[in-house]
C-alpha cells in the first residue's frame, strides 16, 4: 500500500472554473456621496436633544444656579 503525503499548501487539482459572468460589469452607484443628509440629521438631533432639555428647564421651573447647588451638595 503506497501513501502519498502532500501539504496542507499544495494546489488543489480539481476545481470548478469560475461561471460568474457579471464581474467585469460596470457597477452601479444608486447612493449619494455626498455627506449632507448626515451632517443635516446630526445636527437636527442635537437642536432636539437641547430643545428638550431647555423645555424641561422651563416646564419644571428649574433654575441653572439651583442645579449647581443641588450638584456641590
Amino acid at each position: 500500500m503506497e501513501q502519498n503525503t502532500e501539504s496542507a499548501t499544495s494546489n488543489v487539482k480539481s476545481t470548478e472554473q469560475n461561471t460568474l459572468s457579471d464581474t467585469n460589469l460596470p457597477k452601479d452607484h444608486t447612493t449619494s456621496t455626498t455627506p449632507l443628509p448626515n451632517v443635516i440629521m446630526l445636527g437636527l438631533l442635537f437642536l432636539s436633544t437641547i430643545a428638550i432639555i431647555v423645555a424641561g428647564y422651563i416646564h419644571g421651573d428649574m433654575h441653572f444656579a439651583k442645579v449647581l447647588e443641588t450638584l456641590k451638595k
